[in-house]
């Protein structure tokens, strides 16, 4: 095998932001596929109950006092993005350090930053105080009228 080889055979990046947050989300999904998993992956179809079963998971974290690792915390926070970027629409941006990524909702009438990133870290450190399906449901309301604002 010569080197070129192991460059062709190099996974092929993304061709967006929004590709990218995708196939995080599918990666998330599919960790809870087999036996034993604690979540039946089945029931993480992207829709707004779902996002119980993600709230589920980092409740573990929460009660076991254990830091959510970082690679759990990207996926999920990608699955909770697809979710809201399936019903409301949107596009990603680069954000800061606390939230990374930005799905931005409402453009061009409004504009409505979902920072999901710090809201699940959140999650896995203060437990239900920041509940994830309560934040899924408050893009709803500035997303029916229209308003600009910033979900954190």
């Amino acid at each position: 095998m010569s080197i070129f080889d192991i460059f062709r055979k190099k996974p092929k990046m993304p061709a967006s932001i929004e590709d990218g947050m995708a196939s995080q989300a599918d990666d998330f999904i599919n960790a809870f596929r087999g036996p034993g998993s604690p979540i039946d992956a089945d029931r993480l179809d992207f829709s707004r109950d779902s996002i119980a079963l993600v709230d589920r998971i980092l409740q573990d974290f929460y009660a076991q006092n254990a830091q959510l690792p970082d690679d759990l915390h990207f996926l999920a926070s990608a699955y909770v993005f697809e979710c809201a970027r399936r019903r409301y629409g949107g596009r990603y941006l680069r954000g800061d350090e606390k939230n990374p990524f930005v799905l931005v909702v409402g453009e061009p009438e409004f504009q409505i930053g979902v920072c999901a990133m710090e809201k699940v870290l959140g999650r896995a450190a203060n437990g239900p105080e920041d509940n994830l399906q309560f934040f899924f449901d408050g893009i709803d309301y500035p997303y029916q009228q229209k308003q600009s604002v910033t979900l954190v």
